[in-house]
């Protein structure tokens, strides 16, 4: 009898949760797993981080990818003993502080998808348990419309020609989309290169036509000559922890040789290199630097490099200033502050047309939102651009108490890039889960707007194309559009594959 109650329980729950979710799903974030005992901790994080969220019912809940911006906080974790593993998950509902602790456990490696099944259905159940706890009182029903009265008598039946008139649709318009620009017969693609590179930049067009393009990974940096093919002529390494966030390139000195700005974070703390490279080596000429450097400008001779600091405990910290290399010496000058969300890697300036300037950036959300110099709002995007799988990350007391993450992510965003006749161009990465921290794009595409002095407006946009675009950078004295695309993803017994190519915007 007693099995029959508990049934008929659940679908009481269950049916009054899906009554509730037709109104309004709530929002629901999924923290990345910790992992103990296991030899692939690094992958186990974010694959059961991906498996849970994609098993929870989609029909009733909403994944978020920030934990403030949720009603519900699901942390996990996974241990393993010899054979054995347990996983367990905590559910936190927001708005009552309530907790709820949920299991499942399991011998072998081929028993943790079907675990990760029965623990999805038990969350399942306990959220619909928290979500009537929690739902508003459903609303009055309206008042009935008043009854017209029926004629007295039936009209006589229109003619065939009122009828037609009766029948005849409002006037109505098209608006016809821009046209998607497409790459030009002279694109160049290059073979693919071992490995999942994150940064590019591009130095010298050399004599012989060859250019000098420069590729990071986490932990590597390698300078290769594009010509017909791609040649690699250098490579330096950096020692883990150590991780590299993103690479520009700048003629600072003026000698004429570009030098290398490498972003680095090691154990939490910044501490960037400067390279040159003069056609046989990769040589550092100073390391240990405290600030992020990020690049602008339209070329090499012409480009800032602006830098900015990291707060204790992660965050960016304190106002961008101009990087000057004087007599071998490097100072930071000319402190720049920006607008609210605006950092180093998300930001650029923006002519307003009337010899002021303003400033462009993509929000924590992906929107694109134009500042003025004082830092108001002027114009935000309905539509979110962006996205990137570069972070870093800091241990946080904070976030293991509000949501059981003991560290704190931080994602850099894609460059916002301003062409010389002042087209704004971004990337747009896409994917069919790219929730919280577990971010993974497979298409995108380029976009490419005007500023009209209120609005910005779409020009163009590339067709989509697959892969995940991880870094772009314009060539403006050729107007080539250099592309760092990651044609497939690392795994368990591969390095991936990353593909340089070059096209021209039209």
């Amino acid at each position: 009898m007693k099995p029959i109650v508990n049934a008929l329980s659940l679908l009481i729950l269950l049916g009054a949760f899906s009554g509730i979710c037709l109104a309004a799903p709530f929002k629901l974030y999924v923290a990345e797993f910790n992992v103990a005992g296991a030899a692939n901790s690094g992958e186990l994080r974010h694959s059961l981080q991906a498996m849970l969220a994609s098993r929870i019912d989609s029909a009733q809940v909403r994944l978020v990818e920030k934990a403030d911006k949720a009603e519900f906080l699901v942390s996990g974790s996974y241990t393993q003993f010899g054979k054995m593993f347990s996983l367990d998950i905590l559910i936190k509902n927001r708005a009552s502080d309530s907790l709820v602790k949920v299991f499942e456990q399991g011998e072998g490696e081929g028993e943790i998808i079907p675990a990760i099944g029965r623990l999805a259905r038990k969350i399942d159940i306990e959220l619909a348990k928290g979500a009537v706890l929690q739902a508003p009182p459903l609303p009055a029903p309206p008042p009935a419309a008043p009854v017209a009265a029926a004629p007295a008598k039936a009209s006589a039946a229109p003619q065939d020609g009122a009828v037609q008139k009766q029948a005849a649709q409002p006037q109505q318009y098209t608006i016809k989309a821009e046209p998607v620009s497409r790459a030009s017969s002279s694109g160049w693609s290059g073979a693919p290169i071992d490995g999942v590179f994150g940064s590019i930049a591009y130095g010298r067009t050399l004599p012989s036509g060859e250019r000098e393009l420069f590729v990071a990974g986490d932990r590597i940096i390698r300078t290769y000559l594009q010509g017909k093919e791609l040649k690699l002529v250098a490579e330096v390494s950096i020692a883990p922890p150590a991780k590299i966030l993103a690479i520009d390139t700048a003629d600072l000195d003026g000698n004429g040789i570009p030098e290398l700005y490498v972003s680095i974070v090691d154990r939490e703390t910044v501490a960037s290199r400067v390279y040159t490279y003069e056609g046989s080596a990769l040589t550092m000429t100073v390391g240990g630097l405290p600030w992020l450097f990020r690049g602008i400008g339209q070329d090499a001779a012409h480009r800032t490099i602006y830098v900015q600091e990291l707060a204790t405990g992660g965050g960016y910290y304190g106002d961008l200033k101009e990087l000057a290399l004087t007599a071998g010496k490097l100072t930071a000058t000319n402190p720049l502050k920006l607008p609210r969300s605006g950092n180093i890697f998300n930001f650029n300036r923006l002519d307003d047309r009337t010899g002021g300037s303003l400033f462009i950036l993509l929000d924590e959300d992906g929107h694109l939102v134009v500042f003025s110099r004082d830092g108001a709002e002027v114009w935000k995007s309905s539509d979110s651009y962006g996205g990137s799988e570069k972070f870093f990350k800091n241990e946080s007391a904070e976030n293991q108490r509000r949501i059981g993450d003991q560290y704190r992510w931080t994602f850099l965003e894609q460059r916002v890039e301003v062409l010389k006749d002042g087209t704004v161009v971004v990337p747009r990465n896409e994917g069919i889960f790219t929730v919280g921290n577990n971010r993974s794009y497979d298409k995108y595409s380029l976009y490419g707007f005007d500023w009209s002095g209120a609005v910005l407006k779409e020009k163009w946009h590339t067709r989509q194309s697959p892969g995940y675009l991880a870094d772009v950078a314009f060539d403006q004295a050729t107007g080539d559009v250099i592309l760092l695309e990651v044609v497939q993803k690392a795994g368990m017994v591969n390095k991936g594959k990353t593909v340089i190519s070059i096209n021209r915007i039209d």
